[in-house]
């Protein structure tokens, strides 16, 4: 796969941006697009990602996999959060994954992911694969989940575009073990280190609070708390992981 680079000062985000280039026939696997700042980073939903200029990595990256069948995508978000991981993991981080798309430090965010997909028929055409990485940011608005960096956590800073060229090294990494069949792995490594699994925790859905223990992440990206006597899967926005306590 040939990479391509394009380095924004600013832009709307980086994912609408390949989606613009997507549009005009611009746009081949291996584009990767960063940006000093975003005007109007997204998240999942509603939710905006904010950061400063030039302080963080804010990057997104088109890939084209066909093999993968759209009931299957979960895999896409699996890979890339174990990407970002084997990224902190040098810099002295003990990253989380808090499903389904936040990276944490004990309970802080330090990362997010928002992957957009393209179908054709039953398989996925193209994914877009949006990350944002908090690396010299010091101080953050107050977000319902507490906000930190690479600077707050160990007192250092990183280019943004070195950190870029990592993950695109772990990125690739992931998606050779995805496109190879090693689903099994991805899986594995996955829940070693999502966030409280197989520990008590309080979640809300529907209105209600309750206690229960996360299991795991099935492959079509469903929750499974364990609740009682029996196992739950939840989507995403159907249920939500309070961080109280």
């Amino acid at each position: 796969m040939e990479v391509r680079w394009i380095k924004l000062g600013s832009v709307t985000s980086t994912n609408s941006y390949i989606s613009e280039l997507i549009k005009q026939g611009k746009a081949g696997e291996g584009l990767v697009v960063i940006a000093d700042y975003q005007e109007a980073g997204r998240g999942q939903g509603a939710n905006r990602w904010q950061s400063r200029k030039g302080e963080n990595l804010l990057m997104s990256t088109l890939l084209f996999p066909a093999f993968l069948s759209a009931s299957r995508q979960f895999h896409i978000s699996r890979m890339a959060s174990l990407a970002i991981c084997d990224t902190m993991d040098p810099l002295g981080l003990d990253p989380r994954i808090k499903w389904p798309n936040d990276i944490l430090i004990r309970q802080e965010k330090i990362a997010g992911i928002l992957i957009e997909h393209g179908i054709t028929g039953k398989n996925i055409s193209h994914t877009i694969i949006g990350i944002g990485m908090n690396l010299n940011q010091s101080d953050f608005p107050e977000f319902p989940v507490n906000a930190t960096s690479l600077a707050l956590e160990k007192g250092f800073t990183r280019e943004p575009l070195l950190v870029a060229e990592d993950l695109l090294k772990h990125l690739m990494a992931r998606y050779i073990q995805l496109k190879e069949g090693r689903s099994e792995l991805l899986e594995q490594e996955y829940l070693e280190r999502l966030f409280r699994i197989h520990r008590p925790a309080s979640f809300r859905a529907k209105g209600k609070t309750f206690n229960g223990v996360i299991r795991g992440v099935n492959d079509y990206g469903e929750l499974l708390v364990e609740q009682g006597d029996q196992t739950v899967s939840y989507g995403f926005q159907e249920i939500e992981l309070t961080l109280e306590g």
